[in-house]
Order: C-alpha cells, then structure tokens, then sequence
C-alpha cells in the first residue's frame, strides 16, 4: 500500500444490499439551500409518490442533521453541491466517514452538469447524479430506481 493510508477507492464505502423500496415507504432527505429549487425537489418528490409527510428538507448541514438522529430513518439524501459554509463534497465525506450514517444513499443534485462534474461526484463516492434544472419526466423513474438499489448518473435534458 502508498505511504499515506489506503486510496481513495479503498476508503469509499462498500454499498450494503438493501431491499428495495417503493416511493410511498421511503423518507427522503432533500438538502437545498435556494427555496425555489428546494420547493421544485419536494413537488416532484410527490410526484414520484413519496408522501409528503416523508419528505424532509433543509437548507443547510445534512450530516449535523442526521448525526442527531431524526425521527425517522432516511432512505435517500438528495443533496445539493454548493451549499453555503460546507459544500455537498464536505457533507458527503462526513456521512461516509459515520458508521451509523455511511449506508444511506446519497444523490448529488446540482447545476454543474459538466463531465468533469459527474466524475468527481463518482469518485467522491456519491451513488447518483441528478443535473439541474431536473428533468421532471424522468424524475419518478430515477428516484424509483434509486429505491430499487440501483445508481443514477445523469445530466440535465
């Protein structure tokens, strides 16, 4: 092994079998600070079919939210890239780095859709990529997919 500690693939979590879920079991966790495309995520969220009740969102530190343990496991973080104070990279590394935390799926959701962009979102170990402005005919298929265990990695239309 390189001096330094293992690599960066070998840090990156294992993703653990889950069973899959429907829309309407899951609690989803949109983390967006502009409240208009905050409010656009949730919309379609109930679109998809996840309850309204089921979907929780902040503006802002999604590991500082998790760590303090919410009611309610979250299923899936749809996490925003560029976030005031700590980025959605910073947030990721965090979440992975706790064990209680490292399993949930997290989906970058961002307007830097550039192939550049989707690659490092990939090799910071995030297990999906939804481009901005979101595509809301597709939206119901990706987040059903990503229930199912399965990543997405796409861009805007």
């Amino acid at each position: 092994m390189p001096c330094g500690g293992p690599s960066r693939a070998a840090r990156r979590r294992e993703p653990k079998p889950r069973p899959p879920l429907s829309p309407e079991q899951a609690h989803v966790l949109v983390v967006e600070d502009d409240p208009n495309n905050r409010l656009v995520a949730v919309k379609l969220l109930k679109v998809a079919g996840v309850p309204p009740q089921n979907v929780i969102e902040i503006d802002g530190d999604a590991a500082a939210y998790l760590r303090a343990r919410p009611p309610v496991k979250i299923d899936l973080v749809l996490l925003d890239l560029q976030l005031p104070g700590k980025d959605g990279y910073a947030i990721l590394g965090e979440l992975r780095a706790d064990p209680e935390l490292a399993g949930i799926p997290v989906v970058a959701l961002t307007a830097n859709v550039m192939r550049a962009d989707i690659a490092r979102a990939q090799a910071a170990g995030f297990d999906g990529f939804i481009g901005k402005p979101i595509d809301g005919r597709r939206f119901a298929e990706w987040i059903r997919r990503l229930l199912a265990g399965e990543n997405v990695w796409t861009t805007i239309a």
